[in-house]
């Protein structure tokens, strides 16, 4: 009985952590795309590794775990969660299907941000964060949305 509990939460665990890094945000690329198109909106894609890159851990408790920026990102944007974690274990199929996201998109470092539109198509991309918090964060996701606006 013992032993049976402790699997069972070990695996609360790890599922209530997964939720939680990613917050309210979509983890599944194609999914993503479709509400994209839907509701007319580009994408956020941020690629991180939650568990292994201070930059990473950095940026989502300054800012992508804040409500007030995932209240006003979602005005203009779908957001999409890639996570690569070492330490912790997704699904294998999740694993599989974001590293095709991360090849596909040339992945060089984490954080990358990428705003595409709802085809895919990257029109900006941010590596890297160094600090600021919401508002400086907004505010270049902002006018990289207007500068695609007059391209």
């Amino acid at each position: 009985m013992s032993l049976l509990k402790t699997i069972i939460l070990a695996i609360l665990s790890v599922t209530f952590t997964t939720t939680a890094q990613a917050g309210d945000f979509l983890t599944d690329f194609e999914a993503g795309k479709k509400k994209a198109a839907a509701e007319k909106k580009c994408m956020l894609v941020k690629f991180t590794g939650s568990d292994w890159c201070p930059p990473c851990i950095k940026l989502d408790k300054e800012v992508f775990s804040k409500p007030v920026f995932k209240s006003e990102v979602e005005k203009d944007f779908v957001v999409i969660v890639l996570d690569y974690p070492r330490k912790e274990k997704l699904p294998a199929a999740q694993t599989k299907a974001n590293k095709e996201v991360a090849k596909k998109y040339k992945l060089r470092s984490y954080p990358t941000v990428m705003l595409m539109d709802s085809q895919g198509k990257v029109f900006k991309s941010i590596s890297g964060y160094s600090g600021g918090g919401v508002e400086p964060y907004l505010k270049t996701l902002k006018s990289s949305l207007r500068a695609r606006k007059f391209q």
